[in-house]
C-alpha cells in the first residue's frame, strides 16, 4: 500500500505485492478482522492497492497506486467485475525527492449497486479525531514489522484504530503507538504493504467520511524500520483536495 520514505513501499506495490494492516502483536488477530467487517464497507481492493467508494461509480484512491500497470481495466466487487472508464491522478502529483498530492479518483463506466459510500470529510479539524483504517494488503505485527516470515498473506480485510496526531498542508499523521504506550487504542495499528490508496475513516454514528487516503510511512525521524511500533504514517488528506475532486467528478 504505502511508500516507506526510502520509497520501499511503492517498489513493493509496483512489484504486486499488496499491504494490509499491521496490528498490537498481543491483541488477536480475529479481533480486527472483526472491525473490517463492521466498518470496512466502501474499501474496496483493486488490483493493486485499494480505494474507497464515494459515489457508486467513483473511488478515491492514492496517486502512486494509478501508477501501477496492475491496477488494469476494471475492479471486482463481490466476485464481478466492473469496467474502468477513467483513472485520473492529481494534476500535481510526483514522487521525486518526497511524496506529494498522492490522490486519484477512479470513475467506473457503471453504478455499482448497494456499495457502501463514504463521505468526504469537509473540516480541518482532524487532530484527535480517532480513525479506522481498513484494508485487504498483507498483515503484520507491530513487534517485528514487515519483515519475512512474520508476514500473513492471506488478504483478508482488516481495519485497525488510530489517532490523528498531527496534520501537514497536505497530509494528516498517526503515529503506530506500542502496547504500553498512554495513548495505544484497544485494536491499535497501522496500514501495511498493499493497502496504499485506502481509507481512514471517521464514524459520525453508522456514517463514514473518509479523512485521508493512505500514502506512505516514515521512519526517519523516529529511526524505525517499516511496520514497527513508533513509526509515523502519513495519509493524504481529502480536505483539501475536495476541490479538485468535485471538479473532476463534475460535482
Amino acid at each position: 500500500m504505502k511508500a516507506f520514505i526510502s520509497l520501499s513501499f511503492i517498489g513493493v506495490l509496483l512489484m504486486g505485492s499488496p499491504k494490509e494492516i499491521v496490528m498490537r502483536h498481543d491483541v488477536d488477530d480475529s479481533e480486527y478482522v472483526a472491525l473490517g467487517a463492521k466498518y470496512g464497507g466502501s474499501a474496496v481492493r483493486l488490483n493493486a492497492g485499494c480505494g474507497t467508494f464515494i459515489q457508486a461509480n467513483w473511488i478515491l484512491t492514492a496517486g502512486h497506486v494509478l501508477e501501477s500497470s496492475r491496477v488494469g481495466e476494471d475492479v471486482t466487487v463481490n466476485g464481478v467485475k466492473y469496467a474502468i472508464k477513467r483513472k485520473i491522478i492529481h494534476p500535481d502529483y510526483n514522487l521525486r525527492g518526497a511524496v506529494n498530492h498522492d490522490i486519484a479518483l477512479i470513475e467506473l463506466e457503471e453504478n455499482i449497486p448497494n456499495v457502501e459510500l463514504a463521505i468526504l470529510y469537509e473540516k480541518s479539524d482532524e487532530v484527535g479525531k480517532e480513525i479506522i483504517f481498513a484494508g485487504t494488503g498483507w498483515a503484520g505485527t507491530g513487534d517485528r514489522g514487515m519483515v519475512d516470515g512474520a508476514i500473513v498473506k492471506d488478504r483478508k480485510l482488516r481495519a485497525a484504530q488510530n489517532l490523528i496526531d498531527g496534520t501537514k498542508p497536505s497530509y494528516i499523521r498517526f503515529t503506530f503507538d506500542a502496547p504500553d504506550s498512554e495513548n495505544v487504542l484497544p485494536l491499535e495499528g497501522i496500514s501495511g504493504p498493499g493497502d496504499s490508496g485506502g481509507p481512514a475513516l471517521w464514524f459520525d454514528g453508522d456514517q463514514a467520511y473518509i479523512m485521508g487516503v493512505s500514502s506512505h510511512q516514515d521512519g526517519r525521524d523516529t529511526g524505525k524500520p517499516e511496520g514497527v511500533y513508533g513509526v509515523y504514517e502519513y495519509y493524504t488528506r481529502v480536505s483539501e483536495y475536495l476541490s479538485w475532486i468535485n471538479e473532476v467528478m463534475g460535482n
